[in-house]
């Protein structure tokens, strides 16, 4: 990468940074200027989800299978990420070792292929 590059990322950090950030600190001097009506009473104040009010207390227990299914998208997302790169390269590393890069891609489904087979068989997929 050349330093040219950096700045680029710099300014792009910035403005990420500042893009959440300029709504706040604007509504935080328009509240000072009173500009802004601040008028809090409980109904404004009250939870609720979707419309409708919130019943009982937010400890509520789930089966321990959701996060299972949940590990299990993590797992087959991360596989998308390592290869997507792979797939880009793919027209590159066609022309210098073409069996090899699609041998290591295979490999790599092949273990995730396995871990899936072994949590099948044990019954980690189904519900009871």
């Amino acid at each position: 990468m050349i330093p040219a590059d950096f700045g680029r990322v710099g300014l792009l950090i910035i403005l990420g940074l500042s893009f959440p950030a300029l709504p706040l600190v604007v509504s935080q001097l328009l509240l000072r200027a009173k500009q802004r009506p601040e008028n809090p009473d409980p109904v404004k104040n009250a939870i609720y989800e979707c419309g409708v009010e919130s019943e009982g207390t937010a400890w509520g227990q789930f089966n321990a299978r959701y996060y299972l299914f949940a590990l299990g998208f993590v797992i087959f997302d991360v596989e998308v990420i390592f290869l997507y790169p792979w797939a880009v390269n793919q027209a590159s590393l066609a022309l210098t070792e073409p069996l090899v890069s699609i041998a290591k891609a295979a490999i790599f489904m092949g273990v995730l292929a396995f871990g899936l087979a072994y949590a099948w068989r044990r019954g980690a997929l189904e519900w009871r």
